[in-house]
Order: C-alpha cells, then structure tokens, then sequence
C-alpha cells in the first residue's frame, strides 16, 4: 500500500540531511521514503545523489535504473547513472546515458560537459587497450594499474567498502574475500549500508563457492549472518526474485546434501 504522506515526510527529512552533508542519514532516509511509495522516480534519484557522494557508485547506478524504470525520460536519472557509470571506469554506458540525457535536454551544458569528458576517457582506454602485446609476441605485458590489491582482514567498515568494490563484479574474488572476513564481523561491518546490489554479489560469490569447492560451510554461516544486519529486511525488499530463487536454490542443496534444516532460513530470504 502507497502512503504518501509518510513518504514526504521521509523524503523532506532526507533532504536536510543532505543539505547537512549527512549523505548516509540521507540515503537511509531516501530509502524509507521509496518504501512508504515506490512509484515516485524522485526518491531513486535522489538516494542515487546521496550514493553518489558516498562513493558507492554501484548502488548509484542501481538506483538511477528503478527511477528509469519508473520514468524513462528522467534526465537526471541518466545523468547520474552516467555519473556512475564514469566512476566505475563504465565509460560506453556513461556516454550512452549522457547521449539519452542530451536528447531530451540538447542544451544542457553540464550533460554536454561530461559527455565530452567521458569521450575522451573512452578514448584512453581504447587506444591503451589497443596498445598492449598480443599474446606470443614475446614481449611481457605490463601490469595493469586496476589490478587488484592483495587481501587483507578489513580493519574498519572503508576498509571493507574499498575491498567490496574491489572484488564484488569477480565472483571468485569475493568468494575468497567472504573466507577471509570473520563472519560474526559483517553486521559491524556492513553497518546500515547493505543494499540489494550487495545480496546479490553475495549470491554469485557463494554460488561460485558451492559449485566450485562444494563450500557448504560458507553458504551456510553468510545466509545464517546476514539476516542480523541492519535493514536487511529492506535490502531483501528491492532484490530481484530470481536471486532470491538462487538463494533458495542454494539452501535446498544445503539441506538435502549437508541434512541441514534450511526451513527457517529460507523463510527470512522469502
């Protein structure tokens, strides 16, 4: 059920905290706002800004797709998915957002501006790309600068953030970054901060893990702890069914192979 009026008042709420540069208040807030009416594209919007200044470009992006979902023409909604996009090095689908953007805006100078910047970096990587040996040309390949850095235990919750954004699009890099983290530590470590996105990645890390290493330990202890996280019932919420199907999947394997009651668990991810 819609009720406006609570998202209003979530959604003014949100914006003074990001007025007050408390941009996770803001999101959180922005977030209660799209749960009281998920049919105004404003709300993604404007959680995709607060998202945006907390770096978490992924979430952004995501974000700015339910608003387009809602309301295709939005031209901040592409603005600031192209933003993302740019932030996370996506430089086509920036320049594809930007290009949609000015063709409903062809006078907006600040999409005009970071089109042509995200054309110049398209153009960077293409010809850097270009420029590397082929294979069996006798001559080693240098080292990516994007390579990704070694693992280490996370000492705080950026920490954490930094390597998550490091290794999430890798399902084999997070399934070994999940190892390394203590379980018991991913509530302290996510804090308010878990999103759909990141259940999602989660999935396809442990997928990987089962598949790859029949780690049932893992499945199990991760989907045992993130129920216990800060607004996991809302990140649940917006995940997309089909990975919700494969969580389910996941522990319907767990029970028949590893005889473990998975009935409660699979209720919380319902």
């Amino acid at each position: 059920m819609t009720d406006t009026a609570a998202s209003q008042k979530f959604k003014a709420q949100g914006d003074t905290a990001y007025r007050q540069s408390q941009f996770a208040q803001a999101a959180d807030l922005y977030l209660q706002a799209i749960q009281a009416d998920g049919t105004n594209p404003v709300l993604f919007t404007n959680r995709a800004m607060a998202l945006l200044k907390l770096e978490r470009f992924a979430d952004a992006a995501h974000s700015c797709s339910q608003a387009l979902a809602i309301d295709s023409t939005s031209v901040k909604a592409l603005w600031r998915r192209g933003t993302a996009y740019y932030s996370l090095g996506q430089f086509a689908k920036a320049q594809h957002d930007f290009n949609c953007g000015l063709a409903l805006e062809p006078t907006n100078t600040a999409l005009l501006t970071e089109l042509e910047k995200t054309k110049k970096a398209l153009e960077s990587a293409t010809a850097s790309k270009a420029q590397l040996p082929r294979s069996g040309s006798g001559i080693a390949a240098p080292i990516a600068s994007s390579a990704p850095q070694p693992m280490s235990v996370p000492q705080s919750p950026q920490d954490f953030e930094r390597a998550w954004r490091e290794h999430a699009s890798v399902p084999a890099r997070l399934y070994e970054y999940l190892k390394m983290v203590p379980i018991v530590r991913l509530p302290s470590l996510f804090r308010a901060s878990l999103e759909s996105a990141h259940i999602a990645d989660i999935t396809n890390a442990l997928e990987h893990g089962y598949q790859t290493h029949k780690d049932f330990d893992l499945v199990f202890k991760v989907l045992s702890a993130l129920p216990s996280i800060d607004r996991f019932s809302l990140a649940l919420l917006f995940t997309d069914d089909k990975v919700k199907e494969r969580i389910h999947h996941l522990l319907k394997q767990l029970a028949t192979e590893k005889d473990v009651d998975a009935a409660l668990l699979t209720n919380k991810y319902s």
